[in-house]
């Protein structure tokens, strides 16, 4: 009976997973049949994404050249995985990224493969997970409800289908929710997890902190050999960094981890925000004039690498200062953009391409009359997404069942929320919805056995 019941669970997550897999790859191939085009510039490869295409196609000929794997490309100033994964595909699939890349033109077709391995790559993370979940939970139809929102949640599909950095991050957090509830952890896993939580901090910055909770919960969790297990994973983590700092040597003469965006992230958005909140012109206009003096003292030149890196330093401090000096505004901005981060938008992608298009160049999607209309349904989507968050929640409580690792959850949601919640964009608001996964599939099972 045991064996029928498993088989049967077991069909009914593969029908979830072919479903999804058809509906994300019928939006990405959607996406390309009306958005893989020039029009002054390719309407999906601009933005964050051009950035990350340049990227790849310096890194591509410099290791078709050098044949080697350290020094290649241009500096690393954003996140580091990225380029190298369309790079590589482009190395495979012997395609070119550019028809014309001095003046940044952007090779149309030949998408499609790298697309539907984003997706193959998603599904096999979640098959991963589910495989995990079922010794993990002792209810299966709480597992079935977890992987199914995973599956065909429309706000997370949307991001396979694009070129954005979410889907192979989001795939990603699943392998690594499936690594920390495994059963039995040798050393050796430790050290692969280690690496892995590297990789993840390769694919995005953000994740450059997971590793503290991460050993917080191996060495409460663990009953055996628990301090080495931490140490092994604090290696591997090291080994990580490691290699990417060597790389970074080699292409600037730094030996340097984090990114240069992250220096000046806050400085660049921040600081405008909260003098135009405290109607403060002047002061603005005395920052851009001691920057002006800075880049004069210290001969500041944008193809001087090491006097850029520190002049973002500089743009750090400064931007700190400001906080400092202007608290309440500084919280008050805070709180309203991470409110707004936390809106979700199923249809983000989908209208970020749409006004990519020549048509809608002169209006931004978030300043259009669509948007106005829009809003509703999102706040109706929201909310429904945050009642079943909450009973979740309740079940959590109710069953006290998985305490620890529940904890873990809910301090990595956190986490990200604070790191990214600032920016006011619910697009960095999909790496706290994966983690939100756990709760959302409890909410499901509360509000089903009601």
């Amino acid at each position: 009976m045991f064996n029928f019941l498993e088989l049967k669970n077991n069909k009914k997550i593969y029908l979830v997973f072919l479903i999804g897999i058809m509906i994300a790859t019928s939006y990405a191939f959607f996406n390309l049949d009306k958005f893989d085009k020039i029009e002054e510039s390719h309407l999906m490869i601009r933005g964050d994404i051009g950035l990350i295409w340049h990227e790849a196609e310096t890194f591509k000929e410099d290791f078709l050249l050098k044949k080697t794997i350290f020094g290649n490309g241009v500096e690393y100033t954003r996140t580091f995985l990225p380029s190298k994964i369309v790079a590589f595909y482009h190395i495979l699939t012997n395609q070119d990224l550019y028809d014309d890349y001095d003046n940044r033109v952007v090779r149309t077709g030949g998408k499609k493969l790298y697309l539907f391995f984003q997706i193959l790559f998603y599904y096999l993370s979640l098959l991963y997970l589910y495989k995990k979940l079922i010794p993990f939970y002792s209810d299966k139809n709480l597992t079935f409800y977890i992987i199914s929102y995973l599956a065909l949640d429309p706000n997370i599909i949307q991001w396979h289908g694009t070129f954005w950095t979410e889907s192979v991050f989001l795939s990603l957090q699943i392998l690594l929710i499936g690594l920390i509830i495994k059963k039995h952890k040798s050393n050796l896993f430790c050290l692969c997890l280690g690496l892995f939580l590297g990789v993840i901090f390769l694919q995005k910055t953000v994740a450059v902190l997971f590793i503290l909770f991460i050993i917080f919960y191996i060495f409460f969790s663990e009953k055996k050999n628990n301090k080495l297990k931490v140490f092994n994973i604090i290696l591997g983590f090291f080994i990580i960094l490691s290699l990417l700092g060597y790389d970074n040597y080699k292409k600037t003469g730094i030996f340097y981890v984090m990114p240069m965006q992250t220096k000046n992230a806050h400085y660049v958005v921040f600081t405008p925000q909260i003098f135009k909140k405290n109607n403060q012109l002047i002061p603005m206009s005395n920052l851009k004039r001691e920057e002006k003096e800075w880049k004069k003292i210290n001969n500041w030149s944008q193809d001087n690498f090491k006097i850029e890196y520190k002049f973002k330093k500089y743009q750090q401090k400064k931007v700190l200062e400001v906080m400092l000096n202007n608290k309440i505004a500084a919280i008050q901005i805070y709180l309203k953009n991470t409110t707004i981060h936390t809106i979700i938008n199923p249809l983000q992608t989908f209208y970020w391409h749409k006004y990519n298009q020549k048509k809608y160049s002169k209006t931004e999607f978030h300043l259009s009359e669509e948007s106005d209309k829009y809003f509703i349904y999102k706040i109706f989507y929201s909310t429904l997404f945050y009642i079943v968050i909450f009973m979740g929640i309740l079940e959590i409580i109710k069953n006290n069942d998985k305490f620890k690792f529940h904890l873990l959850i809910s301090f990595l949601i956190l986490y990200l929320i604070f790191m990214l919640g600032w920016v006011g964009n619910s697009r960095y608001f999909m790496p706290s919805v994966i983690f939100l996964s756990i709760y959302f599939g409890h909410g499901i099972n509360y509000i089903k056995k009601l």
